[in-house]
């Protein structure tokens, strides 16, 4: 003769008691993973992925990239930064291109070539002799931005709907995570 224990049965309140705290305690738990990946979302990164060919060779069609916001919360674009942007007057669609112009610039392109304040602009980044068309000459003021995608032929940019406020621009981009 053991000492042991009696063992009672599990009864329908027990069960139900026990299903419903578990419940409970993963509510907890997914809240707060929703509530974190809201604030990381909208605040500090978020992901874009890559639609149409006007970034090659960097960025290829299908690519998911993640997006830093919190960069620009800090700091302002850069120039040959590539930052993930909503479209001029359309906050549905978002594009990836190329910081060229930064405010109080002017920026010229001319005979195939890109000038900033009557200065040639190096990049490296472009394939060799692909001239950047059509000729024109853009002032930029202040908040304002002059983008362009690295494949010139294949690209809606700065050139064709003029400069990019500020406020358009979602962040730069930090991070390659795949090819779709």
């Amino acid at each position: 003769m053991g000492d042991q224990l009696p063992t009672r049965q599990l009864t329908t309140s027990d069960r139900l008691f026990w299903i419903s705290g578990w419940a409970y305690d993963f509510s907890k738990v997914a809240t707060v993973l929703l509530v974190a990946g809201l604030f990381v979302h909208y605040f500090l990164a978020t992901v874009l992925i890559v639609r149409g060919e006007s970034m090659l060779p960097t960025h290829q069609d299908g690519e998911l990239l993640i997006v830093n916001k919190f960069s620009y919360l800090i700091d302002s674009p850069e120039r040959g930064d590539v930052v993930g942007m909503y479209f001029p007057g359309e906050t549905q669609r978002r594009f990836i291109k190329r910081v060229i112009g930064l405010p109080g610039e002017t920026i010229t392109i001319f005979q195939g070539k890109v000038f900033v304040n009557n200065q040639p602009l190096s990049e490296p980044y472009l394939s060799a002799d692909v001239p950047t068309l059509p000729d024109q000459k853009r002032f930029l003021t202040a908040g304002e931005y002059f983008v362009i995608g690295d494949n010139r032929v294949n690209s809606s940019d700065s050139r064709a709907w003029g400069p990019v406020p500020e406020s358009f621009i979602i962040g730069k981009i930090a991070a390659r995570l795949a090819l779709l």
